[in-house]
């Protein structure tokens, strides 16, 4: 065969792979779809309860994956040493991404049972529920049939992971029958608002609840989970043109850790009160520098220097919302406003935030956590049985 007629051969192929590429990508894809129905008036429950209360309690989680693990074993810690379940804890309760799964399925007052119906849960057994989902539904989250991975260039050209598979998870778990407004506490997810380009506040008590885009648990937490590049947006689907409030998916790009926006929300609420909060990390991931001599480092260029971006991210966003902490508590009367805040190092073990056949190593990570910071974890709990 001649060289030309192998190159035209050669060219073809690489034409029809570049077009099966695209139309994969840009036509199979999946979305996440889901009709808009605004919340009326009779779903509205007021918040006035908090106003009695003399101090207000705060539990806000970071996102990270099946990191999630570690803050639910912290969680589980705290409640042995209490003697009571979180949601009786804590007045109002924040997550992002895997933080947002958490955050309301402590507070859900039914589950499906077996044949998929709702029944009432007891609040000492939810911690163990949701880390057993966690266990139970990781491999399924965090997995793609190759020919996915392929095309897509494992997550390169299109989300990595399976909308469907999400969306059919959180469903699951939640079924369509559970409420927002049905949760027990005041709860407070944000979400990323694709169109503005902000942080929005899914919030299921007060006036505000008007604007959710559904009061369908399920949906409103796929849409705070819907992590960019692994899992596309979710489409609440409006009548008309209006596209306000629509698409919305993970907020951990604008704040993995939201406590500064979470209390200055609730502190403009509940004004002249005392605050407490609680910030539970998923884990810090290392960066590439920590373990580079100066010999390799020296001649890094933005290849070798891109690793390290998320991690540097995520360590800026922590510590910019401890030093938010730190300047309130300092400039408010003492006492007025105080926090703690308990994460760990991602190393020996390391756990990537979607390696699900690394799950196990997480209890590990989470007594560490508990270990180190063991005078910090005993204020937490003299704060809360003070306080409770």
């Amino acid at each position: 065969m001649k060289t030309s007629h192998i190159s035209t051969i050669l060219v073809v192929v690489i034409i029809a792979f570049v077009g099966l590429l695209y139309f994969y990508n840009y036509r199979l894809t999946q979305s996440i779809k889901f009709n808009a129905y605004p919340v009326t008036d009779e779903f509205i429950n007021s918040n006035d309860s908090l106003k009695d209360k003399d101090t207000i309690k705060i539990l806000i989680i970071d996102g990270g994956g099946i990191r999630g693990l570690i803050p639910l074993y912290v969680i589980q810690f705290i409640e042995q040493q209490t003697g009571k379940p979180i949601d009786e804890l804590f007045d109002v309760f924040s997550g992002v991404s895997t933080g947002a799964i958490i955050a309301t399925g402590l507070n859900v007052t039914q589950i499906p049972n077996q044949e998929g119906i709702p029944e009432k849960i007891d609040s000492r057994t939810k911690t163990e529920k949701v880390i057993d989902i966690y266990k139970n539904e990781s491999r399924y989250l965090f997995s793609s049939p190759w020919y996915h991975k392929l095309m897509s260039g494992n997550g390169f050209f299109s989300p990595r992971f399976s909308g469907e598979r999400l969306r059919n998870t959180i469903e699951k778990h939640y079924t369509d029958e559970i409420n927002f407004t049905d949760l027990k506490n005041y709860i407070i997810i944000p979400s990323f608002n694709i169109h503005t380009g902000q942080l929005h506040l899914f919030k299921n008590r007060g006036e505000t609840v008007n604007k959710l885009p559904t009061d369908t648990l399920y949906q409103l937490v796929t849409a705070a989970a819907s992590a960019e590049t692994l899992y596309p947006p979710v489409d609440f689907i409006t009548t008309g043109r209006d596209i306000r409030h629509r698409y919305y998916a993970d907020a951990a790009i604008y704040a993995n850790n939201p406590t500064s926006i979470i209390l200055r929300d609730i502190i403009k609420e509940f004004p002249g009160k005392n605050y407490y909060v609680l910030i539970l990390g998923s884990g810090t991931s290392p960066l590439a520098t920590m373990e580079t001599n100066y010999r390799n480092l020296k001649s890094w260029g933005k290849i070798n220097w891109l690793q390290d971006l998320i991690s540097g991210v995520q360590r800026s966003m922590d510590d910019q919302q401890l030093y938010t902490l730190e300047i309130a508590s300092s400039l408010s009367p003492k006492g007025r406003i105080s926090y703690n805040y308990l994460n760990v190092e991602i190393i020996d073990p390391y756990v990537d935030p979607f390696d699900y056949k690394s799950i196990d190593k997480l209890k590990i990570l989470a007594d560490r956590l508990i270990s180190e910071n063991q005078v910090e974890i005993d204020q937490v709990i003299n704060n809360l049985k003070q306080n409770g």
